[in-house]
């Protein structure tokens, strides 16, 4: 909804809420019906309900090197590790 309409939404719904507010316990829609004639009221005035949200997408696992299978791909795990190692042998 524009900004206008936002605002006129609002005023609605609150001149609504104080007119139940304020008539006798006796003559007051439930709270589902007044809910669902304020719904009503808005997509009669165009509003329209957000799509519903699509989960993410998993993310992708890591993938090896190209071409390393097998013992080469543990050697070259490790020749990575022994890069990202300090001078002091720590990590």
């Amino acid at each position: 909804m524009t900004t206008a309409a936002r605002e006129n939404a609002i005023k609605a719904l609150a001149h609504r809420a104080y007119d139940r507010d304020h008539s006798e316990p006796g003559e007051r829609a439930s709270t589902t019906d007044f809910a669902f004639e304020f719904i009503t009221w808005l997509i009669a005035q165009g509003w329209s309900e957000p799509p519903e949200a699509q989960p993410a997408p998993a993310p992708a696992p890591p993938r090896p090197p190209h071409g390393l299978r097998g013992p080469a791909l543990a050697r070259h795990a490790l020749a990575q590790l022994a890069l990202t190692k300090g001078d002091d042998g720590d990590h």
